[in-house]
């Protein structure tokens, strides 16, 4: 029996199907550069895989649209003293074939195989889903708690509090003056947090970014343009 045969698929390339006396089920694993395998176990048909494949096709191609995406984003690669507020990244390389994530008691804990390089996209992929999700824990800890007292503080009314990852802002008000608030806020110190939170809630009251806005933001948040101008330098983490 042939342990590895090969099949062309249009808009994905070659995909490998390959026997393997590891594999408990079969398993598709998408590296880059178009490297695409499929993990057959031991008296699993290839023709079974193929229809296993045919059947995840849609997952394939968002896979590796996603993977294309975080090759072109930029690479964290300062991992020695990569940090949130109350959790610091751990990377453990071991002899498992398997990418792992795991957050609890103060640690981002990645083990991935020794054999992949820290600037590898799945890996990167793996550490940015990681620092997302400490940020998550850690933002709905401190931002509800800080809107409240700056609402009170200032006068301001509003409804509710939403913690989101988003793609390009760092927050948003609402029409039903909810404040939405991009948990990567929390890569920046408190008075850029206290800036956009102000930004937000002025917004309850004025509802578009007109001189008076700008006039009225000043009044609340001196230093507006210098945190302003800090959120400009950086950009969220892609998920």
């Amino acid at each position: 029996m042939s342990k590895v045969v090969t099949s062309q698929y249009p808009g994905i390339g070659t995909v490998r199907f390959e026997h393997s006396k590891r594999a408990r089920r079969l398993n598709i694993s998408i590296k880059s550069g178009s490297n695409i395998r499929v993990a057959v176990p031991t008296g699993v048909s290839f023709s079974v895989a193929r229809q296993f494949f045919n059947e995840h096709l849609d997952w394939v191609l968002k896979s590796i649209r996603r993977l294309k995406h975080l090759e072109k984003s930029q690479p964290i690669t300062d991992f020695t003293n990569m940090t949130t507020r109350e959790h610091r990244l751990v990377l453990r390389p071991d002899s498992s074939t398997q990418l792992t994530l795991k957050i609890a008691d103060g640690a981002i804990l990645v083990k991935y195989p020794k054999t992949l390089r820290d600037t590898d996209p799945v890996l990167q992929f793996v550490i940015r889903k990681g620092l997302i999700e400490a940020y998550r824990i850690e933002a709905k800890n401190y931002f509800p708690g800080r809107v409240a007292q700056l609402a009170d503080q200032f006068g301001f009314k509003y409804k509710n509090v939403y913690i989101k990852n988003m793609k390009s802002l760092w927050g948003s008000c609402s029409s039903k003056n909810n404040i939405n608030l991009n948990l990567q806020l929390l890569r920046f110190d408190n008075e850029v947090i206290d800036y956009v939170i102000l930004h937000e809630l002025l917004h309850t009251h004025i509802k578009n970014h007109s001189v008076y806005f700008w006039q009225a933001l000043q009044k609340l948040c001196p230093d507006y343009k210098k945190l302003k101008n800090q959120l400009k330098i950086h950009k969220p983490y892609s998920d």
